[in-house]
């Protein structure tokens, strides 16, 4: 249980990632410490998952997503959390602030920071709007 809350002092910890690590060192004992982290409330992967997605506002809903599955997040909690992920605002805003000359690039930008095409697209046509008048 020490190791544990050593490891959460550091950085805080999905389920399935402080499972594998405490595995690593204590197999017959990981399961039991992270019910009573749960049960104190120092392992939540909902709050980790809002935590990450708010601090990470410049990426889009498939990037997000691969980086929470990655985390071992669960399925369920990744769609909730994404419910009200970046959207054709906030892909606006991004080409806002780093304009880019062509429709390919501004594109690519886009879907390279986890945007959907249809998102990319929408907002690239509502950039071109703007500087047009």
């Amino acid at each position: 249980m020490a190791y544990a809350l050593s490891l959460l002092a550091r950085r805080a910890y999905t389920e399935a990632e402080l499972r594998r690590k405490l595995g690593q060192r204590f197999p017959e004992g990981a399961e039991e410490a992270i019910a009573r982290l749960k049960a104190l409330g120092y392992l939540d992967d909902r709050a980790l998952a809002e935590a990450l997605v708010a601090s990470r506002r410049r990426y889009g809903p498939l990037k997000l997503k691969a980086l929470l599955e990655r985390r071992g997040v669960g399925e369920e909690v990744i769609q909730e959390v994404l419910a009200e992920a970046p959207g054709v605002e906030e892909a606006l805003a991004l080409l806002r602030r780093h304009p880019k000359g062509d429709k390919a690039k501004a594109i690519r930008f886009l879907l390279n920071r986890g945007f959907p095409l249809g998102v990319a697209l929408e907002a690239y046509r509502l950039a071109q709007e703007e500087k047009r008048g």
